[in-house]
């Protein structure tokens, strides 16, 4: 259990939070961790209070968020209950402990103590197993011992009669003893194989406790693919989000709603969001501020400049008894809008703002999947790909094409574990079926062949 909260430790100080995801607050990820709790997702929670844990390792009975506000901050207590629930026994253990060598708190004592007497019950259970698997085996060696004494017996009987017998019956009586050493020979050979049949069984067991083991990772709710089963080749969609626009009623929302679509995009890993303080360097230097966004002309302009393949423009409108977050994104190569999406309610509290917020997002991430395809066809500038709008593909998709090279085989197992590919270019859809689709090289391009493969950007 010591190596274990040594390795928690260990790990906690190597972890490296990028620039983006830093973004996040750890309070924020605390009491999306909570609220996971509450509804019994166990794995979700666990992930948000590891990344609230990232930024504030330490439990504490008070922890300031903001100017005078403070909270209780219990990420290892809440962790290593996370793992309690799904059966994780000693990554639970190791947690709590943690967590009580921080500050000793009711909670985590009660689930420490539960765990010591599931421990003490499993150990139990182990005893009682180890026990019965040393009688059989003291019952079968007893069998044989018996059944070679019987035998050993039977020599002595032939011993004596050898000794009683004419001289003609020597002969007889040395087949006999022949005889009777091919069966000893014959019985320790049953033993060695039944023998090695027991150690095949105990070896499967002990795969089986290991498969039981495993952590299983379950989908993320509402998402509809998961960007680390696709091939990543060169770099992801780079989004660049602008300040939201507002009515009157909302001004006083902007900065809160833009940055909170911000840290939704960066956790859905789906995106390269640029972020908000290379933004506000740009406006900076361009002289502009909030009301400079009058028209999309200047916006995609500051797309451009921030290295951004798509802007995000938003915009939030509340009156009285009603809330409305939309969001749309344009091309800054093409000036093509992309996707554009909106949520409403009628409750207008800060808690609800945050979930249009969220759903927005998804929906913005759900509707840009990442696909993959091959180069049917090459003809002059135009690429024929084998994906279209029955995956997602749409006009001004923007895709990377790349050559599959040689695979990469685990020295044991023979598992294929991945493939060496290079990056021939970038390309964009100019015209879509349901299900291919033709585009053009944007920029310079390696030449592409037929069967070359293409993975949306």
């Amino acid at each position: 259990m010591k190596r274990t909260i040594t390795l928690i430790i260990i790990f906690s100080f190597f972890f490296v939070v990028s620039p983006i995801t830093a973004i996040e607050k750890f309070y924020t990820y605390y009491d999306k961790g909570v609220k996971f709790m509450e509804k019994g997702e166990w794995e979700r929670a666990i992930e948000e209070l590891k990344s609230a844990m990232s930024l504030e390792f330490k439990d504490a009975k008070r922890k300031r968020t903001y100017g005078t506000r403070f909270i209780k901050y219990y990420p290892h207590r809440d962790i290593g209950i996370c793992y309690y629930n799904l059966g994780e026994f000693d990554d639970a253990m190791g947690e709590l402990q943690l967590s009580y060598a921080y500050k000793k708190e009711k909670r985590t004592k009660e689930y420490i103590e539960k765990l010591s007497y599931k421990g003490d019950q499993l150990d139990l259970k182990d005893d009682l197993i180890k026990k019965q698997e040393q009688q059989k085996e003291q019952e079968e060696l007893a069998r044989r011992q018996q059944e070679f004494e019987e035998q050993r017996i039977k020599e002595e009987e032939l011993v004596q009669k050898q000794k009683d017998i004419d001289e003609e019956q020597k002969q007889i009586d040395k087949e006999k003893k022949k005889k009777a050493k091919k069966e000893l020979e014959k019985m320790e050979k049953d033993i060695a194989r039944k023998k090695k049949e027991l150690d095949a069984e105990r070896a499967k067991l002990d795969k089986l406790k290991e498969k039981r083991s495993e952590v299983r990772t379950l989908p993320l709710g509402a998402l509809t693919y998961d960007p680390s089963k696709v091939t990543q080749v060169g770099s992801r969609l780079s989004v660049a989000v602008l300040p939201f626009s507002s009515n009157e009623d909302a001004k006083d929302l902007i900065d809160s709603v833009t940055e909170k679509l911000i840290i939704q995009l960066v956790n859905l890993r789906r995106f390269r969001v640029i972020e908000r303080s290379a933004l506000d360097k740009i406006m900076e230097e361009q002289k502009l501020g909030l009301s400079g966004f009058v028209d999309e002309e200047t916006a995609i302009k500051v797309g451009k400049l921030a290295g951004a393949d798509l802007i995000i423009l938003g915009s939030i409108n509340m009156q009285i008894g009603f809330v409305k977050v939309s969001a749309r994104g344009i091309d800054t190569e093409t000036s093509v809008l992309i996707v554009a999406k909106e949520a409403d309610s009628g409750n207008t509290n800060i808690e609800t703002i945050e979930n249009l917020v969220e759903q927005v997002a998804i929906d913005i991430y759900n509707d840009l999947p990442l696909v993959e395809g091959i180069v049917m066809e090459v003809e002059e500038d135009q690429i024929i790909l084998s994906i279209g709008s029955s995956v997602g593909v749409r006009k001004g998709t923007k895709c990377v094409v790349y050559k599959e090279g040689k695979k990469y085989y685990h020295p044991v197992t023979k598992e294929v574990l991945g493939r060496n590919v290079t990056p021939l270019g970038e390309i964009i859809v100019i015209q879509v079926q349901e299900k291919m689709s033709i585009a053009k090289p944007i920029g310079n391009i390696s030449k592409i062949e037929s069967e070359d493969k293409v993975v949306v950007k």
